[in-house]
């Protein structure tokens, strides 16, 4: 359903949060069939949160309503992600004291076209806007979505992605990774597109172990609220040519100590390679 929306300022949501639990419709800002006043910002009220949580915004009987996201985005006005954790401040990775992640609100006509719930959306330098997995992607992806806190992550060994006949693929090579994601409406990122998605993390450092669910990795979690981004284990992405673009892996996973973080990248990846230390992580272009 297309929600018509009056939104007082060009390139931002007509929602903002404030701290790390308030959430707040822009003044000037007007929905169709919800109550707003137009003349000073509105707080909206919120439930009780979960952490790792997608929140979708309704309206009910023109009072805006929040609640935990379901299958159905339908007559959603938007939406946000209750982090486990806030996102980096400096580069020393955020904190573990959940929050909502301010880059993931979103509303109908400020939004990546694909699924919006479990993305953020970053600032490239060049300018351009692009909306990213917070998560690494899950095994049940065709269930859950690609990015989804508890998720068991899916690797190219033991917990291999799953097909839509329930079986799982041999592996998680790049041309599954690119195959999967495009199922869902979204890509892999560039190396451009990855470091400044990833800036905020504790650089040259690893998690201690491999990872087996998604969530939070204070120390590896980025200015933009990526859990896990790097350290934990590598993901696929290319190189960035735009005629012959290669496979390649970002970031580093929990073997790679010092050398891990958001510049770490092999950028000429044989593209059959799918080992325990690979995962991946989508993203799709912002077009409102």
């Amino acid at each position: 359903m297309q929600t018509d929306i009056v939104r007082p300022q060009a390139g931002l949501p007509i929602f903002r949060a404030e701290g790390r639990d308030r959430l707040f419709l822009r003044a000037g800002a007007q929905i169709a069939g919800a109550d707003s006043r137009a003349d000073a910002e509105t707080e909206i009220a919120l439930p009780e949160f979960a952490a790792g949580t997608d929140y979708l915004i309704r309206s009910d009987a023109g009072a805006l309503v929040v609640a935990p996201a379901g299958a159905d985005l339908a007559d959603a006005i938007g939406g946000f992600h209750f982090a486990p954790g806030d996102n980096a401040s400096a580069r020393a990775g955020g904190d573990d004291a959940p929050a909502i992640n301010p880059f993931s609100i979103w509303d109908a006509g400020f939004r990546p076209a694909c699924d919006p719930r479990g993305m953020a959306l970053v600032d490239l330098p060049d300018g351009r806007r692009l909306w990213v997995d917070i998560y690494l992607l899950g095994t049940d992806h065709l269930a859950q979505g690609t990015s989804r806190h508890g998720a068991t992550i899916a690797d190219g060994h033991r917990n291999k992605p799953k097909k839509p006949d329930g079986s799982r693929h041999d592996g998680l090579d790049f041309l599954t990774a690119v195959d999967i994601y495009a199922g869902h409406g979204k890509r892999l990122l560039t190396y451009d597109e990855f470091r400044a998605a990833a800036f905020g993390v504790t650089e040259k450092s690893s998690a201690d172990d491999k990872p087996e669910t998604a969530g939070l990795d204070a120390a590896r979690t980025s200015r933009f609220g990526l859990m896990q981004a790097t350290g934990n284990l590598w993901v696929w992405g290319t190189d960035g040519d735009p005629d012959d673009p290669r496979p390649s892996l970002f970031g580093g996973s929990w073997l790679s100590g010092q050398y891990a973080g958001s510049r770490y990248a092999d950028l000429d990846s044989w593209p059959d390679y799918s080992v325990e230390g690979f995962s991946a992580r989508g993203c799709r272009d912002h077009e409102s």
